[in-house]
């Protein structure tokens, strides 16, 4: 569980976490738009959001903060980073 965003150690293993679910999420997004299997894209999708629709409110405050320092790193794909707790069906301030 994190239990708190961290310079350094815990934040930089937070964010190369954050990165890689991005990667996966827009693969599949992009998959579900145009892959032979997009009904198997938008179920791991909704695995994705189930999983994650688990987490504590904290856990989920954590989550958030690693999203926003991922999209300051990213300026191109920033408004894209930000909506991913709305796209799967997180609250922001929960």
């Amino acid at each position: 569980m994190i239990t708190a965003v961290e310079e350094g150690g815990a934040m930089g293993q937070g964010i190369q976490v954050v990165r890689a679910l991005l990667s996966a999420i827009a693969t599949l997004e992009d998959l579900a738009e145009v892959g032979d299997d997009s009904s198997l894209a938008l179920s791991t999708l909704e695995d994705i959001a189930s999983e994650l629709g688990g987490m504590g409110a904290e856990e989920r405050r954590c989550f958030i903060k690693l999203l926003e320092s991922v999209a300051a790193e990213e300026p191109n794909q920033a408004a894209w980073i930000r909506g991913i707790p709305a796209a799967l069906g997180l609250e922001r301030d929960a």
